[in-house]
């Protein structure tokens, strides 16, 4: 429980059923409300550090927008033993790069990368494992049993053991495209034409006793600033409020 983070609108919409009837008085913020809650059982626990995203409503879509693309593709290929060939496992391999990569151009131009695995199993179990083979020289010879090494290698991780003189049955050939989304640089200049608003107002608040206070706008803070309580820290979804002794970076 080192760190913290505010409730999304989806677990929000799951408690909201639970909140007090207003009974005809004007409702306030649900969600600055419960960002309150979270620092106050913050600060009797002693959690020394709470985070606090700045768009925590739309984390999940900023996560959508942010991460790299992926096309996935399989083909069963079950083999085994002598069956399982090096000439085999390319052509399965390749084909199936061949036809991840090209969906995947349909709609994206930048970089891709091809991540490659396998579904594979002892004779005599019942389930597959996934077995990561990125990192394999594909045209080296001895590619099946470097496969089959892979798998033992990856058994033991899972359950402490491996089994090298069973026979391993290779089921299924994966293969993904990745489109990898190239990161946004900052835009620094509007930051700093921000800099001026970071101080929206002073207000009173009270702390002990009635204080007036700086209060700062979250979204236009550059990283690293640094802001010493007692302050005020405000968003559109949630409200911050830093004490005697609390830093906020």
């Amino acid at each position: 429980m080192g760190d913290l983070f505010l409730l999304s609108e989806r677990q929000m919409a799951r408690i909201s059923p639970h909140f007090p009837l207003s009974h005809g008085v004007a409702r306030v913020d649900d969600r600055r409300v419960v960002s309150g809650i979270v620092y106050v059982v913050a600060r009797e626990l002693e959690i020394p550090r709470v985070i606090v995203p700045t768009v925590a409503s739309v984390l999940s879509a900023w996560g959508m927008l942010r991460s790299d693309l992926r096309y996935e593709v399989s083909r069963t290929h079950v083999s085994h033993g002598a069956t399982l060939t090096d000439e085999g496992l390319r052509s399965v391999y390749a084909t199936l790069e061949a036809q991840a990569e090209e969906r995947l151009r349909r709609w994206f131009a930048g970089e891709i990368r091809i991540e490659r695995s396998a579904e594979m199993r002892y004779g005599e179990q019942v389930f597959e494992m996934d077995v990561s083979l990125d990192g394999l020289r594909w045209d080296d010879p001895g590619i099946a049993t470097r496969v089959e090494e892979r798998f033992h290698q990856r058994h033991e991780e899972l359950y402490t053991y491996s089994s090298p003189d069973q026979e391993v049955v290779f089921v299924n050939a994966r293969v993904a495209a990745v489109g990898c989304v190239t990161e946004p640089l900052q835009d620094r200049a509007t930051k700093r034409s921000l800099s001026s608003q970071v101080l929206k107002r002073e207000r009173p608040a009270y702390f002990d006793g009635w204080r007036t206070v700086p209060v700062h706008q979250i979204t236009h803070l550059e990283p690293g600033t640094r802001i010493e309580g007692p302050a005020i820290l405000e968003a559109e979804t949630t409200t911050v409020v830093a004490g005697d002794g609390d830093v906020s970076l």
